[in-house]
């Protein structure tokens, strides 16, 4: 597995984890599955830390690919293989609305697009599925970029939706200056 996260970077009094040492988004993994879906891999980025961001030691933020949600409850497995066993408990108490992985990808909406489960506790598998979520939502209304991301959030809540869309945005150009 490749690594998502490596050296920390500066931000809003927090440091960001870059997915690359010192390069750009672009050569990472982060830009080759964002290029296969034609958006930004900083937007992806940024849904992703805003999706699992996890706290880490010194004031360092990550997106976290084993991250959970369940009906608004977060959790924050240290290992695969805690997701893994959370998850299949979630499952086996006949829990569905699960947010799973680093792009927190929807069980509900999007299982279909995995055999089983717990493959979305793979971190490449995750973004892959997650960049392609967030491509369909952006092309959806493709005159209103914040309301497109927003829509991976929600898509019912327009108000909400842009809401998020915007603070999505603005956390992918502090990402870009500080890369």
């Amino acid at each position: 597995m490749e690594s998502m996260a490596a050296d920390p970077i500066q931000a809003n009094g927090y440091s960001l984890h870059s997915p690359a040492s010192k390069a750009k988004l672009q050569n990472t993994q982060w830009g080759q599955i964002a290029r296969r879906h034609r958006i930004d891999p900083y937007i992806l980025y940024a849904v992703a830390l805003t999706e699992s961001r996890k706290n880490g030691e010194q004031n360092c933020v990550v997106p976290w690919p084993w991250a959970i949600n369940n009906a608004g409850n977060s959790f924050i497995p240290s290992s695969q293989q805690e997701a893994k066993a959370l998850l299949n408990q979630m499952l086996d108490q006949g829990k569905r609305n699960i947010d799973v992985g680093i792009m927190q990808v929807n069980l509900r909406w999007h299982g279909h697009r995995v055999a089983k489960p717990e493959q979305l506790l793979i971190p490449s598998t995750n973004l892959e599925i997650g960049a392609s979520v967030l491509s369909e939502a952006i092309q959806s209304v493709p005159n209103n970029l914040a309301h497109g991301i927003g829509r991976y959030y929600s898509w019912k809540n327009e108000s909400a939706a842009i809401q998020y869309g915007q603070k999505v945005i603005a956390l992918a150009d502090q990402i870009r200056e500080i890369l």
